[in-house]
């Protein structure tokens, strides 16, 4: 059997539904490679055993926006997220192994046929020379990049023209994105929806229902912005 690739959206701390996505794309470490998104934790229920099942499972991972605040706020940069502390507490002595693994996690990761980024892409420019807050924060597009995130403003994606597909997550309200070169995977488990995986290279989305609303919809994390979720996708 070929190499699959099973790239998978937004746990947030939601360990069960990662597991039975796992079994339900029938994967298999060694021979199957899995890369999430980024955003493995907080949230959900059970970050500390998604952390656990995600390295029992030989995963990947790039920086997603919620690990790139550990990483600022362990560099003493001021990060003004109420939830780290307790979020500390919780792994207890598995925190310092923990900070040090997501350090050692890329921004993006780029193969010939895909992209993965946790939020998406500054138009114009290769991930390698945006800043990391964008990369991890993005939603839409000013023109300028003062403003990334105001529902007045087109969705980053309707800007990217390359043919290389962009594999992304973080904006869960949008229920996933499937385009020609765009697919996004955050369905929003963790607030009641489902967990989704795109398995490569067949181009096939698989979901898991989420076993509870885990937490409940912000206005902030919840941008309601009118964008076509397929717009021409097979």
């Amino acid at each position: 059997m070929d190499k699959r690739t099973i790239l998978v959206g937004d746990v947030h701390g939601c360990a069960e539904e990662l597991s039975l996505l796992a079994q339900k794309v029938g994967y298999k470490p060694g021979q199957d490679e899995m890369i999430l998104v980024g955003d493995l934790v907080n949230r959900g229920p059970d970050s500390l055993g998604a952390w656990e099942l995600f390295q029992d499972l030989k995963a990947r991972s790039v920086v997603g926006n919620h690990e790139l605040h550990l990483i600022r706020d362990a560099a003493g940069i001021e990060v003004k997220k109420r939830w780290i502390e307790g979020f500390k507490a919780r792994f207890g002595d598995r925190f310092a192994a923990y900070l040090a693994e997501i350090r050692s996690w890329p921004l993006y990761l780029e193969r010939e046929e895909f992209l993965v980024v946790h939020a998406g892409l500054w138009p114009g420019k290769h991930p390698q020379d945006t800043d990391p807050k964008a990369l991890t924060s993005i939603r839409t597009w000013d023109g300028t990049g003062e403003d990334l995130q105001s529902e007045s403003n087109p969705p980053w994606f309707d800007f990217y023209t390359g043919k290389k597909l962009v594999v992304f997550g973080h904006w869960a309200k949008l229920g996933g994105v499937v385009r020609p070169n765009v697919v996004g995977l955050d369905t929003g488990c963790v607030y009641g929806k489902k967990l989704t995986a795109l398995v490569l290279p067949e181009k096939e989305l698989v979901s898991v229902e989420a076993l509870a609303v885990h937490c409940p919809i912000t206005s902030h994390d919840w941008v309601d912005l009118n964008v076509t979720k397929n717009n021409g996708a097979s």
